[in-house]
């Protein structure tokens, strides 16, 4: 008999009435067998009992054999067997149905089996089920149970420490790791109390951080020290995951925890030496610094070095004119025409100091320009003569002006000695001769340097001479540097350009390579306001003014002895001081003083400035002319005060001049006020 009943799982047996109960229909032959031995053994225990021909009459022996049949093979195979015991009770030789007695028998025979039949098969549709379903919790149970045995096999071999929790926090579940890191058995690892592991400077943290994880019941995660079974401190980070019964309702955690303390040595290393590399960039950084620092002081002295002996050059030159034609002068009075002739050689050579002297301040930047807004090419046009003059025959000079009207604001006196200095320049890189073009124009410029974007006036001066490389080009507009032979220019003609075009607000470009002539370009700043069209004559001539009463303050007794010499000889009474604290007493002194004629800059704390304010606060209408060759830090002040200012050197005429303007300005102030 085939086995198609289901097997119980682990040990456990099915009753033995189920296991005589298929749950699918056996094939014919075996329920006909089963069928024919019921009802073989129905018909002999009753012919055993009664005899033959007596026991073949239907009889209730019968309704075992129905149930056996429709129990086992199903309900047809009980009608079947149902049918056979009818018949045998109808049709038998040995049961006459004539006797009217023995069909009632019959009928209720019949009428019997059919409920047993019914009730049986009824009984067996229920077996079935009860099978079916015990059937089917074994099988959930074994695959429950051989689950729970994968996941602690896999949980066993995971190397990370796992466990869940139930409400309350306590454990039902860890693996072989959770147990091997706090040793002893698994009860023992169930039951512990982890802050007893925890590392005492991380205790108070932990307790907090998961006290607010398990009561927002949501995932979190912790990262503390562990004291490990074998004495040792171990970094543990641990990630805690929420988890729900079958129901949706929060059950506990589940957790896993790594050992970090590896790679928390890492951390540490790397920090460490990233510690390090801070304090080597540090001081890598430092020695960079001081090597720039020695090195730009270096570049420094070494063109303070070549600046101090230029400078020295070129005045050595000029004070060899003025003290050699004095030395003669002096030793020979009487000659008269020698001596005018001397004379003018000291003051060409003293004016050309004077010239050297702007050109140097123009290079630092501390030349005090006179700037006015003015027309480039108008001024171009009107030294046109005086530049193609200074080029020479052998040179043309090619203007191609198309500025037009576009105004600057510029100091035109240092602009023409600019472009001046330029011509030159160009005029010596072609000793052949050749074309050098002047060129002007508007462009609209980027960005660069410190100038904004916007639209600035362009002045080129190229020509087609030797042309420079790039180290020269990149010295080019230091002072004294130069590379014409020696006495053939001073170095400062580029290096006043420079100063004067950055004065100005602009910038200075240059194009060049050897054999390939050079363009050098002045980039202004166009002005604001439009020129001052006022084309009305100079100030008419004026009679030099005498007989005032001048205090003169000066510091340097040769500069203070000859400005007394030469206000004397304009016919003024001079009285002198050498500091403002002088000056000032002098002023509250003596009533009689109309003019106050002080230099910028003086010893002390006091300015020549601070001295004029001081000086008119006290004495209502006093004349103020101030004079200086260099301001320093006080020339906003000296440009920016009320009184006129007399620069140095200056001649007769040019103190006579000053005089007379500071006394028309005050004269001016009261018809005014």
């Amino acid at each position: 008999m085939p086995a198609n009943h289901l097997r119980a799982s682990d040990g456990e047996r099915e009753p033995l009435l189920w296991r005589g109960i298929p749950l699918r229909p056996p094939p014919w032959p075996w329920a006909l067998l089963v069928t024919t031995i019921a009802l073989a053994a129905a018909i002999g225990s009753r012919v055993a009992v009664l005899g033959f021909p007596a026991g073949m009459g239907p009889s209730s022996t019968f309704f075992p054999a129905f149930i056996v049949a429709t129990l086992y093979g199903g309900p047809r195979w009980g009608w079947g067997a149902w049918l056979v015991a009818v018949a045998i009770g109808a049709v038998s030789p040995w049961s006459p149905v004539q006797d009217p007695s023995r069909q009632g028998v019959l009928a209720l025979f019949a009428l019997s089996g059919v409920a047993t039949v019914i009730v049986a098969g009824g009984l067996r549709t229920a077996l079935v089920r009860l099978r079916q379903e015990a059937g089917a919790r074994h099988h959930a149970a074994g695959r429950l149970r051989e689950t729970e045995a994968r996941f602690r096999s896999l949980a066993d071999s995971a190397p990370a420490l796992l466990w869940i929790s139930r409400l309350g926090g306590a454990r039902e579940f860890v693996n072989t790791a959770y147990v091997a890191f706090l040793g002893g058995s698994y009860d023992d690892a169930l039951h512990i109390d982890w802050r007893a592991r925890l590392h005492p400077d991380d205790l108070q943290r932990v307790l907090r951080e998961q006290a607010a994880g398990e009561s927002a019941m949501k995932p979190f995660s912790l990262e503390a020290r562990y004291h490990r079974a074998d004495g040792a401190w171990r970094w543990l980070k641990s990630f805690s995951q929420p988890r729900l019964d079958p129901g949706g309702a929060f059950a506990g955690f589940a957790g896993i925890a790594f050992d970090v303390t590896e790679a928390k040595q890492v951390e540490a290393s790397l920090q460490h030496i990233n510690d390090l590399l801070e304090d080597r960039v540090e001081i890598a950084v430092a020695e960079r610094d001081e090597a720039q620092a020695a090195l730009l002081q270096s570049q420094k002295l070494e063109a303070l070095g070549q600046l101090t002996g230029g400078v020295a050059h070129d005045f050595n030159n000029l004070l060899t004119v003025i003290i050699g034609a004095l030395d003669i002068v002096q030793r020979y009075p009487e000659d008269i025409p020698r001596t005018a002739r001397l004379s003018k050689a000291a003051l060409d050579a003293a004016q050309r100091g004077e010239r050297l002297t702007r050109q140097l301040l123009a290079f630092s930047r501390r030349q005090p320009l006179r700037p006015e807004v003015a027309i480039v090419d108008a001024l171009l046009r009107e030294s046109e003569t005086l530049h193609r003059g200074a080029l020479g025959e052998r040179f043309m000079l090619d203007l191609s002006l198309a500025a037009g009207e576009a105004p600057v604001s510029i100091d035109p006196a240092q602009f023409d000695a600019a472009i001046m200095n330029l011509l030159v320049n160009a005029r010596d890189a072609m000793p052949g001769g050749g074309v050098v073009s002047v060129t002007t124009g508007l462009a609209d410029r980027p960005a660069s340097g410190d100038l904004p974007a916007g639209v600035y006036l362009i002045v080129s001066v190229q020509d087609a001479g030797e042309g420079m490389d790039e180290a020269t080009q990149a010295r080019v507009f230091e002072p004294f540097f130069s590379t014409k032979p020696v006495g053939k220019g001073t170095g400062l003609g580029l290096s006043q350009v420079y100063g004067f075009v950055r004065q100005s607000g602009g910038e200075v470009s240059i194009i060049s390579a050897p054999g390939m002539g050079t363009t050098i370009t002045l980039v202004l700043p166009l002005a604001t306001t439009p020129p001052d069209t006022d084309e009305a004559a100079g100030p008419a001539p004026r009679e030099i003014l005498t007989g005032l009463n001048v205090l003169l303050v000066e510091d340097d007794p040769e500069v203070a002895a000859l400005a007394e010499i030469m206000l004397r000889e304009l016919g003024h009474e001079v009285r002198l001081a050498i500091d403002p604290a002088e000056a000032l007493a002098l002023v509250a002194r003596d009533p009689d003083i109309t003019l106050l004629l002080t230099d910028v800059v003086m010893p002390g704390e006091m300015t020549g400035v601070d001295l004029a304010r001081a000086a008119t606060a006290a004495r209502l209408g006093l004349t103020v002319l101030l004079s200086s060759g260099y301001t320093g830090d006080t020339l906003a002040f000296a440009e920016q005060a009320p009184w006129p200012l007399l620069r140095k050197p200056y001649t007769l005429d040019a103190l006579a001049a000053a005089i007379g303007d500071a006394v028309e300005d005050v004269a001016r102030q009261y018809v005014n006020g």
